[in-house]
C-alpha cells in the first residue's frame, strides 16, 4: 500500500440525522475546516450500498483514512468491518451523541447543528493522527492463535486475529463450519431498517433476514492465515500462556501438535432439553417441536408450506411458548433466559405469514416479552403489523391428539382458555458448552494422586455441570483437556459459564 494518505468523511443521513440536520452545512465543515480529500453524504450508510461506496474508494481511489459521520462506534461494527491493515476509521457520533441526545425543538435546532459540527471537527482531527493499525514486530511472544468452535463466534475471532497479522488454528468438532446459525432459515435483523428513524410510527419495519453464514464461511476458507481443522477435537493443552502445547486429534485418529501462544474458547451452547416437562409433552407429540426445530422444519419447506412432522398437513395454526425451562428455581430447569428467545418466536411467526399465507394463525405465549438490539420494538411491531397475536399467560399443558390443545391461564383476563393448535413450537434455553468445571470438584481431591484425581474428575463431571447449570444430568465432554492440577477445562462462575478472566497469576501457578 502507497504511503500517501487521502483523507474520506462519509456523512450518514438515515436514522433522522438528515431530518434533524443540514448535512450540506456538515460537509462543509468537512470540506473547509477538516481538510478532508473526498466528502460524501449517504441516505444509509450502513446498508450494502453504502458500505460498498465506501469500500469502492477505498480500492479504486485510494482512501487510507475514513470518518464514518452516523452512529455510535459501538454500534454497527459489522457492516463496518472494513480491513483493519489497509485503513484507519474514526467514528462521529451523530445520532447517540447528538440527536438522540438533544431535544427535537426548534429552540434547540441551531445548537444541535453546531454541536453536530463539532463533532465532524474532532473526528477529522483525529482522523489526522491515526494511522492504518499494524502487527507488531516479532517481540519474543508466540504469534499463533487457538480458536476452539467453528461457529459465528469462532469464526469471527478468527478473522479478527487473521487481519490483526495472527497466524489461527480454528478447531471445529463437527464436519463443517457454521454452528447453529447454519441451520437458520433467516436471522433475526441486527441493524434497523431505513430509511425511518427507529422506534418510532414512520420507521420502515424491519424483518427476518439471510444470516450470511455461507458468505462468512467463504472468507474464512479463504483466508491464508487461518488453518481449519474440521471433525476434530483438542486432546492436550499443556504450558502456559504464551506457550502453549496444543494436540489437536481428528475423527481418523491422526493428531498433531500446535504450538500457541493463546487461546479462544467459542464453543456456543447446546440446547435445553425439554423432554423431562411432561406438560409439554415434548417426547408424546412429533407436532411439539423446539424453536431450533422449527427452523429445520421451514428450511424443508424451502418456498413452499410449513408442514406438520406428524403427517405432512400444510401448518394453519401455531402456538410459540416462550421461557420454556427457563427463569427458574425449580430442579432441572435453567435459572436464567436465554436472551433471544422473544426476537426468535417474532421471527419464526414471520416464517409461518411468509410461507402459509396471513392466514396462519400465529400465537406468542409470553412471560415478560423482550426484543433488544437494534431492531428493538420495530421488530415487535413488525410482528403486530403482520397479524401475530401476543397474549401474556402462562402454558399449563399441551394435550396431543389430531390438532394440539393448548391450555393456558391469560394474565390479561385473568381467565383459563384453550387454543388450538397444528404446531407448538417451545422456546427453550441455551446452556453453555463449558466442559466440566474443576471448581466443582471438592477439596478431597487435594491429597489424591494425579491418576485418582483424573478419575474422580470424571466421575464428578456429569453431576457437577448439572448442578452448576441448574439443568438436567447431561454427559460433559473436556474442551481443552488442559494437563493442570486445577482441572481439565476453564473454570466457570455461575450457571455453566466460563471465567473469561481465569489467565491470572494465583491460577496459572497452580497447575
Amino acid at each position: 500500500m502507497s504511503d500517501e494518505k487521502k483523507f474520506a468523511a462519509y456523512i450518514c443521513t438515515g436514522c433522522g440525522i438528515g431530518d434533524r440536520l443540514d448535512a450540506g452545512q456538515l460537509e462543509n465543515v468537512a470540506t473547509r475546516e477538516g481538510r478532508m480529500n473526498v466528502v460524501k453524504q449517504h441516505e444509509m450508510l450502513c446498508s450494502k450500498e453504502g458500505v460498498k461506496m465506501i469500500q469502492d474508494d477505498i480500492d479504486n481511489d485510494g482512501v487510507t483514512h475514513v470518518v464514518i459521520a452516523a452512529c455510535s462506534r459501538r454500534a454497527k461494527m459489522e457492516a463496518f468491518a472494513f480491513p483493519q491493515t489497509e485503513v484507519a476509521i474514526t467514528r462521529a457520533n451523530l445520532r447517540e451523541g447528538v440527536i438522540w441526545a438533544r431535544p427535537d425543538t426548534d429552540e434547540a435546532k441551531e445548537t444541535t447543528q453546531e454541536m453536530a459540527e463539532d463533532y465532524i471537527r474532532m473526528s477529522c482531527g483525529e482522523i489526522k493522527q491515526m494511522n492504518p493499525p499494524k502487527p507488531s514486530g516479532q517481540q519474543g511472544r508466540n504469534p499463533n492463535v487457538l480458536v476452539v468452535g467453528g461457529g459465528v463466534t469462532g469464526m469471527t475471532a478468527a478473522l479478527e486475529a487473521a487481519d490483526a497479522g495472527y497466524t489461527v488454528h480454528l478447531v471445529e468438532k463437527t464436519g463443517a463450519l457454521g454452528g447453529h446459525v447454519a441451520k437458520l432459515h433467516k436471522r433475526v435483523p441486527f441493524r434497523a431498517a431505513p430509511p425511518g428513524t427507529p422506534n418510532t410510527p414512520d420507521a420502515n419495519l424491519p424483518m427476518p433476514e439471510d444470516t450470511g453464514i455461507e458468505e462468512l464461511i467463504k472468507r474464512v476458507e479463504e483466508n491464508d492465515s487461518i488453518k481449519v481443522y474440521l471433525n476434530s477435537r483438542i486432546t492436550k493443552t499443556s504450558g502456559a500462556p504464551g506457550r502453549f502445547s496444543v494436540d489437536i486429534s481428528a475423527e481418523s485418529g491422526d493428531t498433531v501438535t500446535e504450538n500457541i501462544g493463546s487461546i479462544v474458547q467459542a464453543t456456543g451452547f447446546t440446547l435445553y432439553d425439554p423432554s423431562e416437562l411432561k406438560e409439554f409433552n415434548y417426547a408424546g407429540s412429533p407436532d411439539v417441536v423446539t424453536n431450533l426445530e422449527f427452523e429445520e422444519l421451514t428450511n424443508a419447506a424451502g418456498d413452499g408450506p410449513i408442514k406438520r412432522p406428524s403427517d405432512g398437513k400444510e401448518v394453519k395454526a401455531v402456538v410459540f411458548v416462550q421461557d420454556v425451562g427457563q427463569n427458574s428455581d425449580e430442579e432441572g430447569k435453567l435459572p436464567y433466559d436465554s436472551g433471544v428467545g422473544d426476537l426468535v418466536a417474532i421471527k419464526q411467526a414471520l416464517y409461518c405469514k411468509h410461507h402459509n399465507g396471513d392466514d396462519c394463525d400465529t400465537t406468542i405465549v409470553y412471560n415478560n416479552l423482550r426484543t433488544p438490539g437494534a431492531p428493538g420494538e420495530d421488530f415487535y411491531r413488525s410482528g403486530q403489523k403482520n397479524g401475530v397475536i401476543f397474549t401474556k399467560g402462562d402454558v399449563k399443558e399441551v394435550i396431543p391428539g389430531d390438532t394440539l390443545t393448548v391450555k393456558m391461564h391469560d394474565k390479561i383476563l385473568d381467565e383459563d382458555a384453550d387454543v388450538h393448535a397444528d404446531l407448538v413450537v417451545l422456546d427453550v434455553g441455551m446452556v453453555p458448552n463449558s466442559g466440566p468445571d474443576p471448581y466443582a470438584a471438592n477439596e478431597s481431591l487435594e491429597g489424591m494422586s494425579d491418576e485418582e484425581r483424573a478419575e474422580e474428575l470424571e466421575a464428578q463431571a456429569e453431576a457437577a455441570a448439572a448442578e452448576e447449570a441448574g439443568g438436567p444430568s447431561v454427559s460433559v465432554e473436556s474442551i481443552l483437556n488442559l494437563d493442570y492440577r486445577q482441572g481439565t477445562d476453564l473454570p466457570q462462575l455461575k450457571w455453566g459459564f466460563t471465567d473469561s478472566h481465569f489467565i491470572c497469576f494465583p491460577y496459572e501457578t497452580r497447575r
